[in-house]
């Protein structure tokens, strides 16, 4: 016989954040480790973005000085090359690819290893988009927290790295504005990575059936 859920409770938004938000503290260890592997590969497509927007920045604007050192050690040649330009945006392409990699394995072990409390969940009464809501709004603070990080990081490294190759100069060198704004692209697009790869494990697990998703052996 069919058993049919007589009432199901719709909680508003508040509720689901501060639900999200306590799981998040409950599972403060796995969701650093979720949160490190965003940092990781956000950190790493920042500073190859960033790196480039400070090597153009010295080809175009550095003294003339700075511009015969660079030239007298090889690298002046190396910044101009077009082949040079060309490695550089494979590699934006490779960061690209590993931060959208590293982001969803990150997210689908966050949310696979939680079929059975799913499956508690459903039994009793949630819904299918309320639990959908509740993983994407914590995939949305790993995001947020992981990407900021790894932004951070990856504009410090590139500075440091612009410092060690081209020396004080690079203070007044550093393209603010440029870097302001890839930093403002990479959060956005770490936020959104984070949410669409908590999207496809989260709507797998909502659909499932309460007794299996309790049974899943992850």
């Amino acid at each position: 016989m069919t058993q049919t859920v007589q009432q199901q409770v719709h909680l508003p938004l508040r509720k689901a954040v501060r639900i999200a938000w306590r799981n998040i503290r409950v599972r403060w260890w796995r969701s650093m480790l979720v949160t490190s592997g965003i940092i990781l590969a956000l950190a790493f497509l920042t500073y190859v973005l960033c790196a480039d927007a400070i090597s153009r920045s010295v080809v175009a604007n550095g003294s003339a000085h700075l511009k015969a050192s660079l030239e007298k050690e090889g690298m002046l040649a190396v910044l101009n090359n077009a082949d040079a330009r060309t490695q550089t945006w494979w590699m934006v392409g490779l960061a690209l690819l590993v931060s959208f990699v590293g982001i969803l394995n990150a997210m689908l072990m966050s949310v696979t290893e939680r079929f059975a409390e799913i499956g508690t969940m459903k039994c009793l009464g949630a819904l299918d988009g309320f639990i959908i809501k509740l993983f994407l709004l914590e995939s949305m603070f790993q995001g947020l927290a992981g990407t900021a990080v790894g932004v951070a990081a990856g504009v410090a490294l590139s500075v440091v790295e612009g410092f060690a190759s081209f020396g004080g100069e690079t203070a007044g060198l550093l393209p603010g504005l440029e870097m302001a704004k890839i930093g403002v692209v990479c959060l956005v697009a770490g936020t959104l990575l984070t949410v669409a790869g908590g999207l496809y494990p989260a709507r797998r697990a909502a659909r499932m059936q309460p007794v299996a998703a309790m049974r899943a052996e992850v």
